[in-house]
């Protein structure tokens, strides 16, 4: 698990990423596919038929938006990275894409916004889209509900300089990662325990 999410990051921050081909969708219908194969190995470990549909969900949304926002912009890489572990009580899903950021996305849209925490922020919070004028944004909205408040979900958030955690769960090497300037896109990791039922 360290080993993989430190080619992971290395994937996502480094200026000459990896071939990184088996974790990589560069197409939606391939992230589809992949998202659909997590969603039945969930059902398989016995996760609850609520818990498939939230975290499909959730997962779905980010993975539609690096296609969403970056078609055309992406640095080299197109697409996004999804790995997933998934073990008796708990999982790790790691999501990202070498795009534009959430930043260059809304300032398309809010001209006045100037960092990367700010843009992170407005995008989890408020009903917003980089892909003005469509009527859009309720996106992450969604995902932050579904995370927040719940102590055995967690979400960590990194793009640029803005650094964002939500829900209950804490993990101690996501917690000492540090933002930077020079990582553009987004990179997203899940945290989710087991419902006991």
């Amino acid at each position: 698990m360290e080993n993989s999410f430190n080619n992971f990051w290395d994937w996502w921050s480094s200026p000459n990423p990896m071939a990184a081909d088996s974790v990589i969708s560069n197409t939606r219908d391939v992230f589809q596919s992949r998202l659909d194969r997590f969603c039945m190995d969930l059902i398989k470990k016995k996760y609850s038929e609520n818990e498939v549909a939230l975290l499909g969900a959730i997962i779905g949304e980010i993975g539609d938006n690096s296609f969403d926002h970056n078609l055309g912009l992406w640095r080299d890489v197109s697409g996004c990275w999804f790995h997933y572990s998934i073990g008796n009580k708990e999982v790790q899903v790691n999501l990202a894409d070498r795009g534009v950021g959430f930043l260059k996305s809304l300032k398309r849209v809010v001209p006045t916004l100037v960092s990367d925490q700010d843009a992170m922020e407005m995008a989890f919070e408020k009903r917003i889209s980089g892909r003005a004028p469509e009527k859009r944004g309720n996106g992450l909205k969604f995902v932050r509900q579904i995370i927040n408040g719940n102590a055995n979900r967690a979400l960590y958030c990194f793009s640029g300089k803005g650094k964002l955690h939500l829900g209950g769960l804490n993990k101690k090497q996501l917690d000492q990662l540090s933002p930077d300037a020079r990582r553009h896109g987004v990179l997203m990791v899940i945290l989710w325990k087991q419902n006991e039922n």
